[in-house]
């Protein structure tokens, strides 16, 4: 059995939400979710259906002949226009015989009169061609004077008929994506959309968020990917290098000799830009050896396991558990819990994310239990002349979630157990800023989130002396013992 989401175009008429029900039961298929909301769309409506494989074929076939399954995005526009017309009877009708000519539907209309000596007509006008947009406009021009409105895009009842495929169009063009990827954000920001208009929110501000986030990880590609640099010597012998993007976690490389340590690897959206920073910094990278290391598995911290393919992924058996899923094309542990699900896998679809092969994988820590509330110690890796202890949280931020820890020199690896909130500046907090909104919390259990920035806190206070704390987001910081 497997799940599979429909999205449907159904009319606006009584009985059609019954007869894909009908289809649907036929089939064996049961609805595990339903969405729709005709102040978003009037048309569009989701339907998730838990089902066996042969079963959801037949009932896509199904729902396909009955012209209710829609799996591509057409280039419709909406023109909004406003026509100056005499103010007497008749005058309205040799417009809508242009509209009918040309097989225009109006998406919005209403009018005002001037002191009885005309009246303005503003419409949205639903064009499925763009090839003749100038000739619906060139014969209504002889008639009437007509202009062009600048849209508002607040105005939702403008285009609300064709709400999810201009959003579509939109991310499509911005990330090149395939139809089927395309329709797969629509599904994920609908799931986005129900579980926080549950909990009270509007849908204008869902979607702007949502947009926001898309746009912002498409405006920092190529020249505007503006990654902050910086290097520190660690030890006589190895050197930290810091690379901090604009969106996505940091990424720490530590060198020692020939060898080169990575922690965390960022989106993957920004594969390029970040392999040109890696071998301006390593230009023999491809003779070094190399192994990487994950704080968690989070799609934004793991961008570049599957670019860096020559390094071993040392990673903890929960986290690989994580990868293995992903790899798998099932629910992560992200996914497990229900408002993470929509964000992570929007995070998955805006960055092009390849998950890793799990051959590659080399388990770190033996004997840990399957749950537990502490941070524990479940292994020591060595690194050149640095020896880290590696802790595993409770899973307050994400199941699996590792700290790398030296105690000389002291050096510490937080991942997301512990954000520098006031090391991030500028874009960089205005993008942390939109997880916590689209998913409820970043965290999958807050109070446990707390413990585990407690405990390491305590890590920190068992000596007097300074620790180099870098984390998952913002800049790098020296912390002492508790006062």
């Amino acid at each position: 059995m497997r799940t599979q989401t429909f999205v449907t175009h159904m009319p606006d008429k009584p009985g059609a939400f019954m007869l894909a029900v009908k289809v649907i039961s036929k089939r064996g298929g049961n609805i595990i979710r339903v969405s729709f909301n005709k102040a978003v769309d009037f048309h569009t409506l989701f339907v998730e259906v838990r089902a066996e494989d042969d079963a959801l074929d037949r009932i896509a076939k199904e729902l396909s002949l009955l012209g209710y399954l829609t799996n591509e995005l057409s280039e419709s526009k909406v023109i909004v226009v406003n026509i100056r017309m005499d103010d007497r009877p008749g005058t309205l009708y040799p417009v809508l015989k242009i509209l009918d000519r040309y097989d225009i539907n109006i998406s919005y209309i209403n009018s005002n009169e001037h002191n009885g000596e005309y009246q303005n007509f503003k419409m949205g006008l639903l064009i499925e061609d763009p090839q003749i947009i100038k000739n619906v406009l060139d014969d209504i021009s002889e008639l009437y004077p007509i202009d062009i409105i600048d849209y508002n895009e607040h105005e939702t009842n403008l285009d609300n008929t064709i709400f999810y495929i201009r959003m579509g169009n939109e991310i499509q063009r911005m990330f090149s994506l395939s139809n089927e990827r395309t329709m797969d954000f629509i599904r994920e920001s609908n799931r986005i959309l129900q579980m926080l208009q549950d909990r009270g929110e509007d849908p204008d501000k869902v979607f702007r968020h949502v947009l926001h986030l898309a746009r912002f990880i498409a405006e920092h590609r190529n020249d505007n990917f503006d990654a902050e640099i910086s290097v520190r010597d660690i030890t006589p012998n190895t050197r930290l290098h810091i690379i901090e993007p604009p969106c996505g976690s940091n990424t720490y490389i530590l060198e020692n000799g020939n060898g080169l340590m990575f922690i965390d690897t960022g989106f993957a959206i920004y594969a390029e830009e970040m392999m040109r920073i890696i071998r301006s910094l390593f230009p023999d990278l491809d003779q070094r050896k190399k192994t990487i290391l994950i704080t968690h598995a989070d799609v934004d911290h793991c961008g570049l396991l599957s670019v860096i393919n020559d390094a071993d992924i040392m990673i903890n058996r929960k986290s690989a558990e994580g990868l293995m899923r992903q790899y798998n094309r099932v629910a992560d542990h992200r996914e497990e819990t229900g408002f993470h699900f929509g964000y992570s896998r929007l995070s998955m679809i805006f960055s092009n994310y390849v998950p890793p092969d799990p051959s590659r994988f080399r388990i770190i820590g033996k004997d840990v239990p399957e749950e537990h509330e502490d941070m524990i110690k479940i292994d020591t890796i060595r690194f050149g002349d640095i020896s880290f202890d590696v802790y595993e949280g409770s899973g307050g931020h994400l199941r699996g979630e590792t700290v790398f820890f030296s105690e000389e020199p002291r050096i510490l690896f937080t991942g997301d157990v512990y954000i520098n909130v006031n090391g991030l500046t500028g874009r960089r907090a205005e993008f942390v800023a939109l997880a916590p909104y689209l998913m409820t919390s970043v965290n999958v259990n807050s109070a446990r989130a707390k413990n585990m920035r407690d405990a390491l806190k305590g890590l920190l206070d068992k000596s007097d002396k300074e620790c180099l704390v870098c984390s998952g987001h913002g800049s790098v910081e020296v912390l002492g013992p508790k006062k």
